[in-house]
């Protein structure tokens, strides 16, 4: 079908050992002109035994598109952390607050309430564990 639209958007913090795995796929077939479509996959580690992987990856068979990828991971930054205790927060209170900000994106998204305040206490309790 002409017309198609994909946003997909995969977020992921990590600490201790943890491994993620983003392995993602777009595939446009050649009746599919016009087709919009986005993959973004954002990893935070924590940790430096922890680790993530990025594999984002398009197939496109249709010559009438729009379609783009985006992977990082990366750190808090020292900075961040210095400002943000500079203003009397501790470091595990500033670690909270940025890993909290990484994920409103995804929260943002989700259109019932309900939902996404379930979300954001299950974030809540991770970040404090």
């Amino acid at each position: 079908a002409d017309n198609c639209t994909s946003d997909l958007l995969f977020k992921g913090a990590l600490r201790d050992r943890a491994r993620s795995v983003y392995s993602g796929s777009i595939k446009v077939w050649p009746a599919a002109q016009k087709t919009d479509a986005y993959q973004k996959n954002n990893n935070l580690v924590l940790d430096r035994r922890a680790r993530a992987d990025s594999i984002p990856g398009l197939e496109i068979e249709a010559d009438d598109v729009r379609c783009t990828h985006g992977a990082t991971v990366s750190k808090i930054e020292p900075e961040y952390l210095f400002y943000l205790m500079a203003r009397s927060l501790t470091k595990f209170q500033a670690e909270q607050m940025i890993v909290t900000g990484f994920f409103e994106e995804v929260l943002n998204r989700v259109p019932v309430e309900g939902v996404r305040n379930k979300l954001e206490q299950v974030i809540a309790r991770k970040i404090h564990m």
